[in-house]
């Protein structure tokens, strides 16, 4: 199977070409395709939505906040739903970006799965609780957000692929490993996990990858089971 590659043409991007069919199509302009003031308006948007969620706002009230008009709004998107959409779109993959870029430096296939495992969720627990409560009652961002997570799991697999492959990590089916994380993932930031254990989120991860990396390595003997 082919492994993650660092592309020869483009020296400082990090590509996993299994996952490459799962990515999901853009929504909403790109940030060159959008004029100055879009673009400031959609950052300030992305903040609102963010931190205080979307499903009390009508575009009205998000237009008076923002202090343009509502025909401005409608140059991004036709509705405020639809705008959601194209803010968790973006968040998600500037995420992606940023976590790749974090990637590149690491090497080592246990230290890329923790790393993995560390960079892109941490950055998502940063939504607010009322984000999160709105995309949960809105099929079409929880669709969404399944799909960027999809996407996260094929890359998943890619790196612990690898990691077999090298002789590094024990040969677990891959597509188990890459579950289990997605529904303990799902699990370790719901606020009721988070008060019964005590731990924050970035702890919780922090231990699940210890649990999981403990169990996928080879230890230096080479012993594999």
């Amino acid at each position: 199977m082919p492994s993650p590659v660092r592309s020869p043409s483009v020296p400082q991007a990090l590509t996993f070409p299994q996952a490459e069919h799962l990515r999901p199509p853009r929504l909403g302009p790109t940030t060159d395709e959008l004029s100055p003031r879009l673009r400031e308006i959609l950052d300030q948007v992305e903040t609102i939505f963010v931190d205080e969620g979307f499903h009390h706002l009508t575009v009205s009230e998000l237009a008076a906040r923002l202090h343009c008009s509502r025909r401005t709004l409608y140059e991004l998107s036709q509705s405020r739903d639809e705008l959601a959409l194209i803010v968790l779109d973006r968040r998600l993959r500037r995420v992606g970006r940023q976590a790749r870029q974090q990637l590149l430096e690491v090497t080592d296939p246990a230290d890329l799965f923790s790393a993995f495992l560390t960079v892109p969720f941490q950055e998502l627990h940063l939504h607010s609780v009322r984000f999160s409560a709105d995309i949960a009652r809105q099929p079409a961002l929880q669709r969404l957000m399944a799909s960027h997570i999809r996407y996260y799991m094929a890359i998943l697999r890619e790196i612990l692929d690898e990691g077999v492959r090298a002789g590094h990590l024990r040969p677990f089916h891959t597509g188990v490993v890459a579950e289990v994380v997605d529904a303990a993932m799902g699990r370790l930031w719901q606020p009721d996990f988070l008060a019964a254990t005590g731990l924050t989120y970035e702890e919780a991860v922090t231990e699940l990858s210890a649990i999981i990396r403990t169990a996928l390595v080879v230890p230096p003997d080479g012993t594999k089971k």
